[in-house]
């Protein structure tokens, strides 16, 4: 009897869907400077999970990311700023904008791109 339960909601609870499985596409390495202005959006059918985020400068510079009108400290050279805590997941359509605190400096985004399987 537990063993016809058990399959009756197996069963039943099996049909049931999540919204969808991630498979890997490609790793998106992008570099941005400090007068980078320019957005980028996840495109349709996609995921991003963003890795991680380096600077190309040792002195005090940051990186922020841009993300629906908020900006976020990505990461700060000699400073115990708070920083985004990575991975960070941005969803489908979601456009952001990764920059620096000008005079040339920037650095690079390490993002991991997946499609969103049916």
């Amino acid at each position: 009897m537990k063993t016809a339960l058990f399959l009756v909601i197996f069963l039943c609870f099996g049909a049931f869907k999540a919204q969808g499985n991630l498979q890997f596409n490609q790793v998106i390495n992008t570099a941005f400077t400090g007068t980078n202005t320019t957005a980028v959006t996840v495109p349709a059918g996609k995921v991003w999970k963003i890795e991680s985020c380096m600077l190309s400068s040792v002195s005090n510079s940051y990186a922020y990311m841009l993300y629906n009108g908020v900006y976020y400290n990505m990461r700060q050279q000699l400073s115990s700023a708070h920083n985004v805590n990575f991975p960070f997941w941005l969803a489908s359509g979601t456009t952001v904008t990764f920059g620096g605190n000008g005079g040339g400096s920037g650095g690079m985004v390490s993002i991991l791109e997946f499609n969103i399987i049916p």
